[in-house]
């Protein structure tokens, strides 16, 4: 029997979970199909900011930074509970350095309009020296303090799933779109495979929507296999992951130059201190990528220039590498000067593709992307309300981490807790507790140990020892309540293994 539908969503990252949400609102009836886990690919793997792009300025790409800024105000008031203000330092080492900058950090906050969030305010040497206590003093001249927002990417991404789903879409992982269905060369549906079941179902609808990110082209070379198609440059950022008492401090640290023309930041992120990022170019886009040697060493010798503790190898607690699909342009030869600007594309068949953008866009992409199908007389015409949009577990009550993520629905995993007589935490060093793998499978579509400790939780974000040495149980936690016997539990473990590898030093390729 063929599924009806108004609208098909294909990809389950950010910009799919934001067109999702957008439909919903809209009143169209969606479906959304994700291959792997959702955010299994660039949306887990993000530097973890809500901004409008300050390194953008030397592009002078005041529309795109114009953008951002306007929707990190809707980002950080639809989602308090995942999103906040954060303090960006940045340290002078030189008087030209300081006028490029006090510049560039007011020019941005120009640009913030009447949506701007914090003061900028400039620090003398010892200030600096006061609030980031292993900051080089060398030369060190003063600094000034700009705002921003910051979240957490994948808690951010399954508060969107549910909330399209608690308003009456449904969203399926582990379901892959392996054809495009026509009728004299239009596109009305699509088959999916289903990997949890092996079986094969067909959906129709008014629309399909591409939004697979890094893959997109896969998905138009399925729609059209006459054509290559080459619409994505996939570049790919690491960032490493340290103690915070490595570098203590409430301010993120921007680092304001690098050889390559990048920022680097040193983010506070909940309890681990967060460096990165790269910018390799990459032949083809992966799901899971690694990092190289030479991106690990280029971040230690930048972040060492830059503290009076020497920082090593041995001090990195995890290591993680993500996709970035930035839409190709003509003679974008520097991966740091291309533009992070969205596009839509519409095929012969009549599917749209949304490519580029970023998460702090999330729902203008999901916005222009229904537009798109309205203006084509895809869907009839409806009002936007993303704006004023709460997802669905926000709350601005101020909740203890890790719970704080949940939202109103911290309670329930409160109530299991109680239930079972347990608050015991998976892992000494984590700060997540056996009840909230329970809850994410009984609640959050959580099927592997990987979903729950990359993803659920960040468990491999924050410590991929700890988190390896977590599997165990984790897996018996979820085979109990998924009904699973011991070989499922023991392919789990070996399975995770393999996968944790990409977060350590052992993964590193030349």
């Amino acid at each position: 029997m063929i599924k009806k539908y108004d609208v098909i969503i294909i990809g389950g990252g950010a910009t799919g979970a934001g067109v999702a949400v957008e439909s919903i609102t809209r009143k169209y009836k969606t479906i959304l199909f994700e291959e792997y886990d959702f955010g299994s690919g660039t949306s887990s793997k993000s530097t973890k900011l809500v901004h409008g792009g300050l390194r953008y300025l030397a592009n002078l790409d005041f529309h795109l930074i114009y953008e951002g800024l306007t929707e990190r105000h809707y980002f950080i008031k639809n989602a308090p509970h995942l999103a906040h203000e954060q303090s960006y330092l940045v340290p002078f080492y030189t008087w030209r350095e300081k006028l490029a900058y006090l510049i560039a950090i007011n020019s941005y906050q120009f640009l913030s309009g009447c949506k701007k969030i914090g003061k900028i305010r400039l620090l003398s040497k010892q200030e600096i020296i006061n609030q980031v206590p292993n900051i080089k003093q060398k030369n060190l001249i003063g600094g000034a303090i700009y705002y921003d927002g910051q979240f957490d990417d994948t808690r951010m991404l399954i508060s969107l799933i549910k909330t399209f789903e608690q308003k009456g879409g449904h969203a399926y992982n582990y379901h892959k779109v392996v054809d495009i269905i026509k009728d004299n060369n239009r596109a009305i549906g699509v088959k999916v495979f289903n990997k949890l079941t092996n079986q094969e179902q067909i959906y129709h609808a008014k629309v399909i929507i591409n939004a697979t990110g890094a893959f997109s082209d896969a998905i138009l070379n399925l729609d059209n296999p006459q054509i290559k198609h080459n619409n994505i440059i996939a570049t790919q950022g690491t960032h490493l992951v340290f103690e915070h008492q490595l570098f203590p401090s409430q301010h993120a640290v921007v680092i304001p130059k690098t050889p390559d023309g990048r920022i680097i930041f040193i983010l506070p992120w909940q309890g681990v201190s967060l460096v990165g990022t790269t910018d390799i170019k990459l032949d083809k886009p992966v799901i899971e990528p690694t990092a190289t040697n030479d991106e690990v060493n280029f971040i230690l010798e930048t972040l060492n220039q830059y503290t009076n503790k020497i920082i090593t190898h041995k001090d990195i607690k995890s290591i993680f590498t993500g996709i970035r699909p930035l839409v190709k342009t003509a003679n974008a030869k520097n991966n740091a000067k291309i533009s992070r600007k969205h596009k839509i594309l519409y095929s012969d068949s009549g599917i749209i593709t949304i490519l580029g953008g970023k998460w702090t866009i999330y729902r203008k992409m999901g916005e222009d992307a229904i537009n798109f199908a309205i203006k084509h007389n895809l869907l009839l015409p409806s009002r936007s309300v993303t704006k004023n949009t709460m997802l669905v577990d926000a709350t601005h009550d101020k909740l203890d981490y890790p719970l704080s993520v949940y939202g109103t629905e911290s309670i329930k995993i409160i109530t299991i807790q109680t239930e079972i007589n347990n608050f015991d935490l998976i892992h000494p060093a984590l700060p997540y507790y056996i009840a909230e793998v329970i809850y994410q499978v009984r609640y959050e579509k959580a099927i592997t140990i990987e979903d729950v400790l990359a993803r659920r939780t960040r468990a491999l974000y924050l410590n991929a020892q700890a988190a390896i040495e977590s599997s165990r149980l984790v897996a018996e936690i979820m085979a109990k309540e998924l009904k699973m016997n011991q070989q499922w539990i023991d392919n789990q473990v070996n399975s995770f293994y393999q996968y944790a590898k990409h977060y350590t030093l052992c993964s590193l390729s030349q």
